[in-house]
């Protein structure tokens, strides 16, 4: 028998294991996002420093005033001054959260002819939520009014029409994301962190207690290759992170999460869960082959999995993070699956650069753990 064939042998045994207790490993993949939803579905969040592109067509002493009374509190930060059609490919392209246009009439004093109008999509509701009032209290500051709309990617304004409204008035009408809410904008993290839990747990946890019961000492004296065993509980910890994945995926469109990019968008996740379970899962065996209790593990898996989620952007936008924790954030591989789930899901668009650029980072990561797991791995018997 060859890796493969020892590996596959193995990894039968594995869900023979899982589907004896098929009834305890199901409940356990529900109760955690079930939680998480129900008790965290309808909570805000606040935002800092969200990324903008400004169009300045008023090009006056106060427009420029407005745009530095934007940056002074640290909530909004301007990325780009340009035209507006690069605005909104930048948005469009997930590059920045809003576009203000700054219209020629700015400030303008008539409620009916707005000074300021913001384009954004849908995509992340609770960012759009804390950035909005301050806009529109700036703009009402230097004697305009602003109007917002959710039409990002769409044709240009005329800035010789702008949109009229009464202040603060936001009409929505997104082109190319999902019905957009904190419990949508919630699973797209979820879905990266049950597959954490569930490949650390199914990987080390399972290898501890074979160890512990004397199996892995079966195992290392037949005549197979023993990178073997460390395949198959990556191949275990993978199969268990889909499985609570796609529960907690049906768990949120109960609760009305809707996939902006339909079937292909789960095809997207399948592939981002098993990358993501297997890189887990050798890094459960890259511990589990280091300590010698089941405990200790445990410990360590929480003191990792919770972190990791969190500065991922999984609970809250990673605007909202200190600027120490955004840093930290990009070498997290959760940030990178959770920008992936969260595009399929909820904006239905995710560009060439940003699936390379996420795909990319979550092959690298698992490549690396697999093969430190196979140099960690003691193929010998304690």
């Amino acid at each position: 028998m060859d890796i493969v064939d020892e590996s596959m042998s193995l990894f039968k045994r594995e869900l023979l294991i899982f589907k004896a207790n098929l009834r305890t490993n199901v409940m356990r993949s529900l109760i955690f996002p079930l939680v998480i939803i129900v008790f965290f579905g309808n909570i805000g969040t606040s935002v800092h420093n969200v990324p903008v592109s400004v169009v300045n067509y008023a090009n006056n002493a106060q427009s420029l005033q407005f745009m530095n009374a934007l940056e002074a509190g640290q909530v909004l930060g301007i990325q780009s001054v340009t035209n507006e059609q690069a605005a909104l490919n930048q948005l469009q392209l997930g590059n920045v959260q809003l576009v203000i246009i700054i219209l020629p009439n700015f400030p303008s004093q008539n409620q009916k002819v707005p000074g300021v109008q913001v384009y954004y999509s849908n995509t992340q509701p609770t960012v759009i939520a804390g950035v909005l009032p301050t806009i529109t209290a700036t703009a009402e500051h230097f004697g305009g009014v602003s109007t917002s709309s959710s039409i990002a990617g769409a044709k240009p304004s005329s800035p010789s029409q702008p949109v009229q409204s009464t202040p603060s008035t936001v009409a929505s009408s997104a082109l190319y994301s999902a019905k957009s809410s904190y419990l949508t904008f919630l699973t797209g993290g979820l879905l990266a962190m049950v597959v954490v839990f569930s490949a650390l747990f199914g990987g080390g946890v399972a290898y501890l207690s074979d160890r512990q019961l004397g199996i892995i000492k079966a195992f290392l004296i037949t005549p197979i290759n023993k990178n073997a065993i460390v395949i198959s509980r990556m191949l275990s910890g993978a199969l268990q992170g889909l499985i609570s994945a796609m529960l907690a995926l049906l768990i949120g469109m109960a609760f009305g999460v809707t996939l902006s990019m339909g079937i292909l968008a789960i095809v997207y996740i399948i592939i981002v869960t098993v990358i993501v379970g297997l890189g887990f899962g050798a890094l459960s065996m890259v511990v589990a082959s280091k300590v010698k209790r089941v405990d200790a593990y445990t410990i360590f898996a929480q003191a990792v999995g919770l972190p990791l989620w969190f500065i991922s952007g999984g609970i809250t936008p990673i605007s909202s993070l200190p600027s120490w924790l955004a840093s930290i954030s990009a070498i997290d591989p959760l940030t990178y699956a959770t920008d992936i789930n969260r595009a399929v899901i909820m904006q239905g668009f995710i560009s060439a650069s940003q699936l390379i650029t996420d795909m990319g980072v979550l092959v690298i990561f698992t490549i690396v753990l697999a093969l430190l797991a196979f140099k960690t791995f003691k193929p010998t018997i304690e």
